[in-house]
């Protein structure tokens, strides 16, 4: 690990102070692990109750973490003053989740905190916390916003952990933009988008934007011009697609002709949201691989 890094994030996550909003970005476990034991030592040291949300990484990790000093998280759990969720498994909400709603749940735990004789309330979250719980990042975006706009005026303050390899580079520019603190050591590479071929068309992998735009559309004229069936699009590793590269499909999809289609395979939700808006699922040739009539299965892609 960089010291001078480390130094950096001692420092950061030091300098927080009841009403603090940290965006904590980085791949580097060995910083993350720093940074969580800092913020989570401190804490307790001050006599904050400190609640951890779980995510990917589990509580195999955070009592690792936690294990490499002094403090006793077995006992801290005991008296209360360390609180481990694992939101996968017991979410803190009741029904549909909605940020609202968490923010409520959020700012009722600070004054749970209070009334049971802590000086404050630290959160420390693995973010995708929301993806073990279903929430989709336009709901945790919200949640974000709402955090940060009651945190001010409360004895609480929360770090958020960030992981590039879990979250696309759209996601954390706005993750980054909302958090008034950002630490860590950053995104580990620039947006990248892999086109490759498969047995009945393409693959997307990563994250397509403009700046990938001409990859796509080359590859897509490849693919129309050496195949004489439907072309199969899998989006199943694709992170992330904003509507520049929808309708580069679509015009794709279009010019296929009348008697073939262009099918997305494994579409997410945010790009059937934007196909069904625009009217565009099976029309000009452009249809969804769930929406094809039966005995019309495309397969999976190879």
């Amino acid at each position: 690990m960089d010291t001078s890094q480390a130094g950096a994030t001692v420092a950061a996550v030091g300098a927080m102070e009841y009403g603090s909003h940290c965006c904590f970005v980085s791949a580097d476990e060995a910083v993350t692990r720093l940074a969580v034991h800092s913020y989570i030592r401190d804490g307790l040291s001050a006599e904050d109750r400190v609640l951890c949300l779980l995510g990917r990484r589990d509580r195999a990790w955070l009592m690792s973490t936690l294990s490499e000093g002094p403090t006793r998280p077995d006992d801290r759990e005991a008296d209360g003053s360390l609180v481990v969720v694992d939101v996968g498994r017991t979410p803190l909400w009741e029904g549909e989740f909605t940020p609202e709603g968490m923010a409520e749940t959020f700012f009722a735990a600070v004054d749970q905190a209070l009334a049971d004789g802590f000086r404050g309330l630290r959160v420390c979250g693995d973010m995708t916390w929301g993806r073990a719980g279903g929430v989709e990042h336009a709901a945790l975006l919200e949640f974000e916003r709402l955090a940060g706009l009651g945190l001010p005026s409360r004895r609480a303050m929360g770090i958020c952990l960030y992981d590039p390899r879990e979250f696309s580079s759209v996601q954390i520019d706005a993750q980054e933009r909302l958090h008034p603190l950002v630490a860590g050591t950053g995104r580990a590479r620039p947006p990248t988008l892999q086109v490759t071929d498969t047995t009945k068309g393409l693959r997307l992998v990563g994250e397509a934007d403009v700046g990938t735009r001409d990859l796509l559309e080359d590859a897509l004229r490849r693919a129309m011009a050496h195949s004489g069936r439907d072309l199969v699009v899998d989006l199943s590793a694709l992170e992330f697609a904003d509507l520049g590269t929808m309708e580069s499909l679509y015009r794709a999809a279009t010019a296929l002709g009348p008697d073939r289609h262009l099918v997305l395979r494994a579409a997410g939700p945010a790009v059937r949201k934007v196909v069904d808006l625009l009217g565009w699922s099976g029309a000009g040739g452009l249809i969804l691989d769930e929406d094809r009539p039966s005995g019309e299965c495309s397969g999976g892609a190879q």
